[in-house]
């Protein structure tokens, strides 16, 4: 089990030091820019992944559910950090634009990978825990969220530990958004759009794994 987790890891990895001499790369050939706020990004898509493996272990030692569910609940609040590199395309400069758009769908993907890997974690977790049903009712559940986090933090500058930090304000949003949900259209529009990416990105790792796992099985 633990050689067939090194390889997914082990690629993750490479591909995060990549997207690292990539950056290294455009600045000795055109010059600093201001893209160090992907690696910083790229780190806190880490973060997600990390926790989810911290679910599996205190899984496999039948922590109590309790426990499970705070792990999960953190696992939850930083989720959005990983796709959100995908709006990090904002920032595209104009001068070296299809360098740049390299080095930013390769921060961006790497990202989405790293937040696909932890959620096909914390899905297995909840499958074996509460069944099948209820874990892709996390999964999409935790996409939708997901979507919700990534608004919050392009458009309302937001960050995961602003949850800690200001909860008033973020409380605040919430109830004017359910005072009025038809009223914010910026807010939907964005959500509905990342939201079904993400989901049938998902589902498509998803058919993936399972078709690799079966022919590991069907192996003589």
């Amino acid at each position: 089990m633990r050689s067939r987790a090194f390889l997914p890891l082990a690629a993750l990895a490479g591909a995060s030091f990549w997207c690292i001499v990539l950056l290294g790369v455009r600045k000795y050939a055109f010059g600093s820019v201001h893209y160090n706020g992907l690696v910083v990004n790229l780190g806190l898509a880490w973060v997600p992944l990390l926790l989810a493996l911290v679910l599996v272990a205190a899984y496999r030692r039948r922590v109590p559910r309790l426990q499970l569910l705070a792990i999960g609940t953190v696992w939850l609040v930083f989720l959005p950090n990983a796709p959100y590199v995908l709006t990090d395309f904002v920032h595209l400069d104009q001068a070296h634009r299809l360098f740049d758009s390299v080095i930013i769908a390769s921060f961006a993907f790497t990202a989405l990978a790293l937040g696909f890997a932890s959620l096909l974690l914390v899905q297995l977790v909840v499958t074996r825990a509460a069944g099948a049903m209820f874990g892709w009712v996390v999964a999409l559940g935790s996409l939708f969220l997901a979507s919700i986090g990534m608004y919050l933090g392009r458009v309302q500058r937001l960050s995961s530990w602003d949850l800690l930090q200001r909860p008033r304000f973020i409380g605040g949003l919430a109830h004017s958004w359910l005072d009025d949900p038809f009223g914010h259209r910026n807010l939907i529009g964005f959500v509905i759009a990342v939201c079904g990416f993400l989901t049938l990105a998902y589902l498509g790792l998803y058919g993936m794994a399972s078709l690799a796992a079966a022919a590991r099985r069907d192996r003589p």
